[in-house]
């Protein structure tokens, strides 16, 4: 299981600097695109301070700006890579207890927190796609099986 996380973290980062550096290369970037990003990476670290207990310094909205976005997926990742390495794989299964954004409370394994990244940045590149389009040619691949080809 650890693995299979580490992988998907790698993936997931490699997929995020490909639309970073898209954004990066455009003058006036989509506002729309920028929060997204923005988005992506600040629920990455609110995630980390669920697990860690550690104290949040940002909202999962806050506008980063542009930038900001490379260096702070950069030390999003090694965050969570070296945390990800440092567990035993009984700790995937452990229990988090947590509330979200609008105070509810709720219990979800870290594999299953580790998953929601991967599947919550997937989901939000591909509304990045949508807006990025009309701009830049040719968009980024970020199929994960072209990850693994390159």
């Amino acid at each position: 299981m650890k693995t299979y996380h580490i992988r998907l973290l790698q993936y997931e980062h490699w997929a995020n600097l490909k639309y970073i550096d898209a954004i990066e290369r455009l003058e006036n970037p989509p506002e729309k695109a920028l929060s997204l990003m923005s988005h992506i990476l600040n629920a990455q670290m609110v995630w980390f301070t669920r697990i860690t207990n550690d104290h949040l310094v940002v909202g999962v909205w806050d506008l980063l700006p542009v930038s900001w976005l490379k260096e702070t997926a950069e030390h999003s990742f090694q965050k969570w890579d070296s945390y990800v390495r440092d567990m035993d794989e009984a700790d995937f299964n452990k229990i988090i207890t947590y509330q979200n954004t609008k105070g509810l409370s709720y219990e979800t394994p870290i594999g299953d927190i580790l998953t929601q990244l991967s599947h919550h940045a997937a989901y939000h590149r591909g509304q990045i796609a949508t807006l990025l389009k009309p701009l830049v040619h040719p968009l980024p691949v970020t199929d994960f099986i072209q990850w693994l080809r390159e």
